[in-house]
């Protein structure tokens, strides 16, 4: 486990974090403390627990926003997904009805030919015809 210092609104903290997360924390601890930088920016000194306190609530809201957002990204993709599997099924259904049709083609082209043919045969004489 490794021990890391960061600086939130001026103030240096050790913390542990898993070996090879150092620079992941740091970046967390720097993106908090532009939170509590803005928010003191914006109310002016207000106490340092009380903007910790709404520095964390707007991350929270952030999240949430973020949370609904995916939620509701996830809710677009299963529709498209639902969409996708019905043009699959639509698709699959004509290919097997053009695969019909073409049967039926080839067997009408097929009795089509072999009335053709035994038209085109000359007529052998009968031996009532030659009487």
């Amino acid at each position: 486990m490794a021990e890391i210092s960061v600086e939130i609104d001026g103030r240096k903290y050790r913390m542990a974090c898993e070996d090879g997360q150092e620079a992941h924390v740091r970046d967390l601890a720097t993106r908090f403390s532009n939170y509590v930088e803005g928010l003191k920016g914006e109310f002016g000194e207000a106490g340092d627990t009380r903007l910790t306190v709404m520095a964390a609530l707007t991350v929270m809201d952030d999240l949430k926003a973020v949370q609904d957002e995916l939620a509701s990204a996830k809710d677009a993709l299963d529709q498209l997904a639902f969409k996708s599997n019905k043009l699959v099924e639509e698709r699959d259904a004509l290919e097997e009805d053009f695969a019909k049709q073409i049967i039926m083609v080839s067997e009408r082209v097929e009795l089509l030919a072999a009335q053709l043919e035994n038209a085109s045969q000359p007529k052998t004489a009968s031996v009532d015809d030659q009487g």
